[in-house]
């Protein structure tokens, strides 16, 4: 071609597949002159979100399904908001009342023990006065063995001037011992 007839480089720009529609009916709206300073102003001030969809839109229904979608999307989070606090509220109690229970437990858990431990202590304690009062009630005479009767008493005996608590058994001996003597 001839260097008059050639035309001047034009800038190249790639669009993502997405949008390319859409420049597409942009440059046939354009070349048709169907689009104005004022519409592209519209559209850059809808993409910048400076200016409502209303003024673009042409659809009343269209316009207001928009504006009703909008709305919602804000009564939603508003409500989500809300209900995130009240979560985060019940939460915090929850765990303030399950420390209070484990608290509580540890407490009854310990008394549980210092319970079992006054049982303990009153067994061995029943234990000994049991063993002391038998021991007084007890037959105080001394086996051939030489360990001390373990019957019944039942009769008092004067040993040597001392009185002592004897079994029938040893109160027939320590008879015939003290006739002997």
């Amino acid at each position: 071609m001839p260097l008059d007839k050639k035309k001047a480089p034009q800038a190249t720009v790639k669009i993502n597949a997405f949008i390319l529609p859409f420049v597409q009916e942009l440059k046939g709206n354009l070349k048709k002159g169907m689009v104005t300073d004022k519409t592209l102003t519209g559209l850059f001030s809808v993409l910048d979100g400076t200016e409502q969809q209303t003024q673009v839109f042409n659809d009343p229904d269209a316009v207001s399904i928009v504006t009703e979608l909008r709305d919602k999307i804000l009564e939603i989070g508003a409500e989500k908001r809300i209900s995130d606090n009240k979560l985060a509220k019940q939460q915090e109690i929850s765990l303030k009342l399950v420390q209070e229970r484990d608290k509580e437990h540890l407490k009854a858990v310990d008394a549980e023990s210092k319970v079992e431990s006054l049982k303990s202590n009153y067994r061995v304690l029943k234990g000994t006065y049991d063993e002391l009062l038998h021991r007084e009630h007890d037959c105080m005479a001394l086996k051939v063995n030489g360990e001390r009767c373990r019957k019944e008493a039942k009769i008092d005996f004067n040993q040597e001037g001392i009185m002592i608590r004897v079994c029938l058994q040893h109160a027939k001996l320590a008879e015939k011992y003290s006739k002997a003597v």
